[in-house]
């Protein structure tokens, strides 16, 4: 099950944790064995904190939230608004929480232990396609998954890069942690997903799955 706009449940299969928001592959091994998991776990909220690193004042964070085990119901977006000062560099980082649990449940945690085979994807859009970077270090998402580029614009002036590395060797990317450039003032989405690759992470999107697939409004001023 992914949580695409909906809501989206974990599951664990084994050593590796398939969260309702992963599923995939990875081209390197695991070089620690971790413990299992808990069973089975929601993914209610993702959130994206942000900190102007110029600016300690301005701080901000945008919260996605589907509390419906079901899915049937539509997420809760009056908070996955990103409201960013123009060329400015923020510093973020995700957070995802099983809120159906008292305390909740920080399931990045687990992100985090098994950073091998996880890795996130931020797709800032309208885009242009010259601007639409597919390669092992870059945040953008293929064509072939969803992106859609425009020829005229205007576009939202953003980019995103990873800050975190994983244990793999060589070492690649995570995405727990980024940076969030903005350009000129304009408006638009970021899409946020995370794909889980056991055994065939490589840095790029294809292998695995998406076990998290979520929109935020973004606003630049």
């Amino acid at each position: 099950m992914k949580i695409y706009i909906s809501f989206a449940r974990k599951v664990l299969s084994g050593l590796v944790a398939s969260v309702i928001l992963f599923t995939g592959g990875c081209n390197k091994k695991e070089s620690t064995i971790t413990p299992a998991p808990p069973s089975n776990e929601f993914l209610t909220t993702v959130e994206l904190s942000l900190h102007n690193t110029a600016d300690p004042t301005d701080t901000l964070l945008a919260i996605w939230r589907q509390l419906d085990p079901t899915g049937s119901a539509p997420p809760d977006t009056s908070k996955a608004i990103l409201n960013l000062k123009a060329n400015s560099t923020y510093s973020a980082q995700v957070v995802i929480l099983d809120e159906t649990q008292s305390p909740a449940a920080v399931v990045s945690d687990e992100i985090k232990v098994r950073e091998n085979y996880h890795l996130f994807f931020f797709q800032p859009t309208p885009i242009s396609a010259s601007n639409l970077i597919i390669s092992n270090t870059s945040t953008d998402i293929p064509v072939s998954d969803g992106t859609v580029t425009s020829a005229t614009g205007p576009y939202l002036n953003l980019t995103v890069s990873r800050t975190d590395l994983d244990a793999n060797s060589p070492p690649l990317q995570i995405g727990l942690t980024d940076n969030f450039v903005t350009g000129a003032a304009s408006n638009g989405w970021l899409r946020v997903v995370l794909r889980h690759q056991p055994n065939v992470k490589n840095g790029t999107y294809d292998p695995g799955s998406s076990d998290l697939d979520v929109n935020y409004k973004v606003n630049i001023n």
